[in-house]
């Protein structure tokens, strides 16, 4: 029964941490890209390099936390949450409601949703490779 409690919790900390994520590289990466000059076009492009790292962080951590195609399914609902709180934060921070419809909506999910799942795939990549060499090496066969 514990072991149902702890995968639960770091089921929902997977969630939590693939949700804070999308906020932060948005708000974050405007932040820091666009701080010196202010908020323009030309920003954009600094603010869109700033933000996948911390993406691909979120899915490293969700990775360490959950696994299997269940674990991936929490890190998409976590990054479906993390849109809603930018369009939230936005509206409740005073800005103009960002003008999204659901197409725009539906491609900046998929923008975001890329970077933490290539963190996701590498955090279990490697994951995989350290339990394959530790069977091995439990089996007595000697480490490479």
């Amino acid at each position: 029964m514990t072991q149902d409690r702890a995968e639960i919790i770091r089921d929902i900390v997977a969630i939590i941490a693939s949700a804070v994520a999308c906020p932060l590289a948005f708000f974050g990466g405007a932040l820091l890209g666009c701080a010196a000059r202010g908020f323009d076009v030309a920003c954009a492009g600094s603010a869109a390099l700033v933000a996948p790292p911390l993406l691909i962080l979120a899915g490293l951590v969700a990775a360490a936390l959950t696994r299997g195609v269940w674990g991936y399914v929490w890190v998409v609902i976590g990054v479906v949450i993390g849109m809603a709180l930018i369009w939230v934060l936005a509206f409740v921070g005073g800005n103009d409601p960002l003008p999204v419809g659901p197409v725009e909506g539906s491609i900046a999910t998929l923008w975001f949703l890329a970077p933490v799942t290539a963190g996701y795939l590498l955090g279990r990549g490697v994951a995989w490779i350290v339990r394959a060499w530790r069977e091995r090496d439990a089996k007595g066969r000697p480490a490479a």
